[in-house]
């Protein structure tokens, strides 16, 4: 029992540590009451610094001032998020603030989003395919909360996500398990043939000699 609750504490420890890390960040698509939409983006202000290196290596980052810095992050995440909502409606990131300290926080007000979403394709741009940023997006809508959703290198930095009965999921979630199901109702087909064959005993035939 010690030995489960001391791995469940160093699950958590590292589970926090993670959390913290300059490739780890969040996003949240919010609507409020008057169905009004904002997002949310927080990282970590190593974690903006190491793409602004990356994406303008004619800048000397740090030797912009504080104003400088933020006015260029807030630039450079209006320029790689796309919003595209039930395919005609593409979301427009306005009046972007920031909150800079070791976490930073930006908040933009985002129009042209229909107020019901059916489906949403989300992209980032500004990664390499090396790169191992993971960013954790979710959508709150007045009536629904979503699950987390990775968008990073192994989707090449885009997710398709849809609403089906009134939960957002990735689209073809529930055709993608088809497969899963049918391979393992195989196996355990497979498995059962061959245990009857282990334990059934030969029948026993006795020749005249």
């Amino acid at each position: 029992m010690k030995k489960i609750i001391i791995g469940i504490l160093i699950g958590f420890y590292s589970l926090c540590v993670s959390a913290h890390s300059s490739q780890i960040s969040t996003m949240t698509l919010a609507q409020d009451q008057q169905n009004n939409w904002t997002l949310h983006v927080s990282s970590s202000f190593d974690g903006f610094r190491e793409q602004l290196i990356q994406n303008f290596p004619e800048i000397k980052i740090d030797e912009l001032s504080a104003d400088e810095f933020q006015k260029l992050v807030i630039g450079y995440t209006k320029d790689n998020i796309l919003l595209n909502a039930n395919t005609n409606f593409i979301g427009e990131l306005r009046e972007g603030s920031i909150k800079m300290e070791d976490q930073t926080d930006l908040e933009f007000r985002v129009t042209g989003l229909p107020n019901e979403i059916n489906n949403l394709r989300v992209q980032l741009k500004g990664f390499n395919e090396t790169s191992d940023q993971i960013t954790v997006f979710k959508i709150i809508d007045a009536s629904e909360s979503s699950k987390n959703f990775e968008i990073k290198k192994d989707n090449q930095f885009m997710v398709s996500i849809d609403k089906v009965n009134g939960r957002y999921q990735l689209n073809g979630d529930e055709s993608n398990l088809i497969a899963p199901f049918i391979a393992l109702t195989l196996l355990v087909l497979f498995s059962v043939f061959i245990i009857s064959k282990i334990f059934t005993r030969e029948e026993v035939v006795l020749k005249a000699v």
